[in-house]
């Protein structure tokens, strides 16, 4: 597969070639074409005309056609199917980077695939630059694709997967490495990550900790606990060249899959990044912007409020988190996990009192709390209601729906908003309570699902949570029909107990078959959840430009707005309906943003 730019084929505001047209002459034109607008005021066309960056005109091949002059390209699509680009709204674009520049062991539990999976990462990144994360042994337990139900059995009872240095030093001789298990019980480092952190036989165990040796006394790399902290003390910050080529990979996938805006958590460094590439010319898909909720502070501070941005890199709201997630076990539940009976989850205290994010209660400690701990949520929640931009919050546990629910609840009721158009979200909304599903109605609230999820997450779910729990799972159908407006994410690159790929087929796949990638339960899990085809393209367009107040702007294929389409070798619709699986077989042959082709197959 290549990538094609076709910056100069000559699209550009309103000139082709610099030669001037008239305004109701298109710069582009595709033609014979099976469009579906998700426009409901006209849901299918023939073609469409560009002009610069918008959408001039939609309507049968012939109309379009007659707005062509000299200097026209015309696209005959043959057929071809025409959907608005993608709006992925969950995206973690600088681990999705990591991951495709760094390296991916989720399947990696045996020794020659994990020196290969480390010798690839190392041709990838320039020479010095350290290897990290990985998540070796996520899928150790059960085959790739699985329901839940062929648990691998030659693995059950065994001990995981254990690696050592000497499986990695030979390929990773100028590359320091420190990659984790999935679930963090242990850490492999590489002898020159060792070297660097003046790690030796010597070295004592730190508190909490362990340097795992041999037999022989030999260090093997293996590190667990607080002994890892060593390490990672003398990780450097990611160079900004590294993270210029991190976010080119992600929008080279994006592009590939038709994606054409992707909301993101973003950080001040990653911030900095998309504005040099936007300096540059080179951003290829829109970028929506999140801080997490405790930069409120500063944020509001300096003015940034709903709408703040361009379209290319525009501010849409504050990101928080209640719980964990299910791959761990660390999403939050009224009862215990059925295969922990101790645990029933972390809550994730991200604004703690001291501002720093990202903390997490232990379960000890986690018991002890009935409600949400008092005032750190709310008082956050105050300002980023003052600024205008709206909360996104995390949760996934049901108990974790259900304190994001009663917050939003007294906040909404409190300011007179909740018949008001504020468009606040629950983020995953993964495991609700028959009880609560209503509530996401009648408090006018946005779930944001990542439906690829569920293709992955039963492998175990039920192992997990049981049948009966498992029926508040994933339940894009109840959650619809509660009256929450819903919009999709792939939250690539995943967790570290699985991949979420960033192509939005993975993600129409779930949504109308609720089946795995080898189409297992056959009459899939929990059908009576699955979304049409329909509903599943308007989740992943025209929804998520609502949720981000950019109706008027992108989403649908209508005139006036944003020429940013994704054109496929596959009715998406008509194999939706009847043929699901073949929607993992459609491949994208062109993308265009703001009129501009970026990709081409």
């Amino acid at each position: 597969m290549r990538t094609h730019w076709i910056v100069a084929a000559g699209i550009v505001a309103g000139t082709v070639l610099g030669v001037s047209q008239p305004a109701t002459v298109a710069d582009l034109l595709l033609t014979n074409g099976r469009i579906y607008t998700v426009d409901s005021a006209k849901p299918w066309a023939e073609g469409v005309a560009i002009r610069g960056p918008r959408i001039l005109a939609v309507g049968t091949s012939a109309e379009v056609t007659a707005l062509a002059g000299p200097q026209t390209r015309t696209i005959d699509l043959a057929g071809a199917f025409v959907t608005p680009g993608f709006n992925d709204a969950h995206v973690h674009i600088d681990s999705t980077g990591a991951l495709l520049v760094g390296v991916n062991l989720l399947e990696v539990h045996e020794a020659r695939a994990l020196t290969a999976a480390m010798q690839g990462a190392a041709g990838r990144l320039p020479k010095g630059s350290w290897i990290t994360r990985g998540d070796w042994g996520a899928y150790e337990q059960w085959n790739a694709g699985s329901a839940g139900s062929d648990r691998v059995a030659a693995k059950a009872g065994a001990a995981p997967f254990t690696p050592s240095r000497e499986l990695i030093d030979a390929v990773t001789p100028e590359h320091p490495v420190l990659v984790q298990r999935f679930d963090r019980s242990m850490f492999l480092a590489n002898s020159l990550a060792l070297q660097l952190a003046g790690i030796t036989e010597h070295t004592s165990n730190p508190p909490n900790g362990e340097i795992v040796k041999d037999a022989t006394g030999r260090l093997t790399g293996i590190l667990t606990g607080s002994a890892a902290d060593i390490v990672r003390k003398v990780i450097p910050p990611i160079p900004f060249d590294q993270r210029l080529v991190q976010v080119r990979a992600v929008l080279q996938e994006a592009r590939e899959g038709g994606v054409t805006t992707m909301q993101d958590l973003t950080s001040a460094d990653q911030l900095r990044t998309y504005q040099e590439l936007q300096r540059r010319g080179e951003l290829t898909a829109r970028l929506m912007l999140r801080p997490t909720l405790d930069n409120v502070t500063h944020t509001r501070a300096l003015g940034i409020s709903k709408g703040f941005g361009d379209e290319w890199l525009r501010f849409i709201g504050y990101k928080a988190w209640v719980d964990g997630i299910m791959g761990s076990s660390g999403a939050m539940f009224f009862d215990p996990y059925s295969h922990d009976p101790k645990n029933k989850g972390l809550l994730r205290d991200i604004m703690s009192p001291e501002g720093r994010p990202g903390a997490a209660l232990s379960m000890t400690a986690q018991q002890h709390y009935t409600e949400f701990p008092p005032g750190n949520l709310e008082q956050l929640l105050e300002q980023a209601i003052a600024s205008g931009l709206p909360p996104h919050i995390h949760a996934i546990g049901d108990k974790g729906n259900r304190i994001v629910l009663d917050v939003y609840e007294k906040l909404l009721a409190k300011h007179d908003l909740t018949n008001a158009d504020h468009r606040w979200r629950v983020i995953h909304a993964q495991v609700v309570h028959a009880d609560d599903f209503a509530r996401f109605g009648k408090l006018r609230l946005v779930a944001e699902i990542n439906p690829y999820h569920v293709s992955d997450d039963m492998r175990w779910m039920e192992e997990r949570i049981g049948r009966e729990r498992s029926q508040g799972a994933y339940a894009f159908r109840k959650l619809k029909d509660s009256g929450a407006v819903l919009i999709f994410g792939s939250d690539s690159p995943g967790t570290n107990a699985a991949r979420y790929f960033l192509n939005p087929v993975y993600g129409l796949y779930a949504a109308v078959s609720r089946q795995t990638l080898k189409g297992a339960p056959k009459a899939g899990w929990f059908p009576d959840q699955r979304l049409t085809i329909e509903e599943a393209i308007e989740a992943y367009t025209k929804g998520p430009a609502w949720a981000s107040f950019e109706e008027e702007v992108k989403g649908t294929i209508t005139p006036g707005r944003l020429a940013d389409l994704a054109v496929f070798d596959t009715n998406l619709v008509e194999v939706g309906k009847t043929s699901p699986a073949r929607l993992l077989d459609a491949r994208v042959l062109y993308t265009i943003v703001g009129g501009q082709i970026v990709f081409q197959r």
